[in-house]
């Protein structure tokens, strides 16, 4: 990971712990909202309180921040980039590491949110994309969630798992 983004970690990481939801890591929220503040998109929980000028406040008294193109131009470059010029935007919920993403960028679109439980998945997400995702998106408030144009959602993996038995595709069908 990159040094700015690890002083931003450090800086935001008290504010993200007030914040973060029921297993979501609070790193989660401060590379979501280093985005955010980045690309000009509504910060996690801003109605709560973490607003965008907030969280300007708290990086600019750590001389992490001094406008939005310099901030943008400070954060880690990534191996799947993200559209430079956006149409439109989406959520990627139950993510895996990140494959419907690369589609969706392609396309023309920048993700504002993402959502994944499985902590080595979540792994491999950060080092492609960037930004760590949310844990159990059960346990976000809709309110939270940043307004979008699309909703992404991974195909389940349930039924594949060795705890479902493997009993595959079949599992989802009633007989």
């Amino acid at each position: 990971m990159n040094q700015f983004l690890k002083e931003i970690e450090a800086a935001l990481l008290p504010t993200a712990i007030e914040y973060a939801p029921e297993g979501t890591e609070p790193k989660a929220l401060t590379h979501q909202w280093a985005h955010a503040l980045a690309y000009g998109f509504t910060p996690f929980a801003a109605g709560r309180g973490a607003t965008s000028k907030k969280l300007i406040s708290i990086l600019k008294k750590a001389q992490l921040y001094t406008d939005a193109a310099t901030f943008k131009s400070k954060l880690p470059s990534t191996p799947i980039k993200p559209p430079k010029e956006s149409t439109f935007t989406f959520i990627d919920l139950f993510a895996g590491v990140g494959g419907m993403r690369i589609g969706f960028q392609k396309a023309g679109g920048t993700c504002v949110f993402s959502s994944e439980f499985e902590k080595n998945a979540q792994a491999t997400y950060a080092e492609n994309h960037g930004d760590y995702p949310f844990g159990d998106i059960t346990k976000i408030a809709v309110e939270d969630i940043p307004d979008h144009d699309v909703l992404v959602a991974g195909f389940p993996c349930q039924p594949f798992l060795h705890a479902n038995l493997n009993k595959g595709i079949a599992s989802l069908c009633c007989h």
